[in-house]
């Protein structure tokens, strides 16, 4: 099993978030939840562009 791993985002995120003024903050949450739910035993460790680098939780 890997530690590290890059999951794609999905899409329907960003028109989620769309016009929110703490949007950015929304955004990671949505991100760090799915992770939570789709991929448990990981954590997110970084969002880059429409990928999430998640980490095997210690």
């Amino acid at each position: 099993m890997y530690l590290k791993s890059t999951v794609s985002i999905p899409q329907c995120y960003v028109w989620m978030t769309e016009g929110v003024p703490n949007r950015g903050e929304l955004f990671k949450r949505y991100v760090r939840d799915y992770v939570k739910i789709y991929y448990p035993g990981y954590e997110l460790e970084k969002i880059s562009g429409m990928q999430a680098v998640i980490k095997l939780k210690k």
